[in-house]
């Protein structure tokens, strides 16, 4: 039996981003109520692959190293919450032309190397909260900047709370294989 992997490819923070946007989930938390995300998941997803065979994830390795990266600023300075799916989340009010440009060419590598994904429009956002009870939010936070330098591959493990992520592969400066 070939097992598989639940996959993404995402913007992982560092731990000075991690903290301020945990702190951001608990005010909208005190808010909306829902399901807090735990600070150790927090990321921004970039291309949602799903369930990928263990013994397709070294093609998707490879695909991932053909994309570069440069360094860009990504700003946090919106929050706002989906009643369709009751997410609570932060993001750019602009979404940099890097970050774009940088989704569309994960996409285009995965889709070469003959991987599907979720095909939705991309849209740039942190989920802080799960279940929220949406209503209208003052939508300007206090802005949270970021420095993107890389990007990762998470392997998601479903547990009872919620999912564990591990990083199985990154890109960028301070690349691990």
């Amino acid at each position: 039996m070939n097992r598989g992997a639940r996959v993404f490819f995402a913007l992982w923070p560092d731990e000075p981003v991690r903290a301020a946007l945990h702190v951001q989930g608990r005010r909208l938390h005190a808010e909306l109520a829902g399901r807090l995300t735990r600070a150790r998941s927090i990321h921004m997803t970039l291309v949602f692959l799903g369930e990928v065979p263990d013994t397709r994830l070294e093609a998707l390795h490879g695909a991932a190293a053909g994309v570069p990266v440069e360094p860009f600023s990504l700003l946090l300075d919106r929050a706002d919450c989906w009643r369709h799916n009751r997410i609570a989340w932060v993001g750019p009010a602009r979404t940099p032309s890097a970050l774009a440009g940088l989704v569309e060419q994960l996409r285009a590598r995965v889709a070469d190397a003959g991987f599907a994904f979720d095909p939705k429009p991309f849209a740039a956002h942190v989920t802080l909260l799960r279940n929220a009870l949406c209503r209208a939010l003052d939508d300007a936070i206090e802005p949270i900047e970021w420095a993107v330098r890389d990007f990762v591959l998470v392997r998601s493990v479903p547990e009872a709370g919620g999912s564990n992520y591990a990083v199985i592969g990154r890109w960028g400066t301070g690349e691990l294989k």
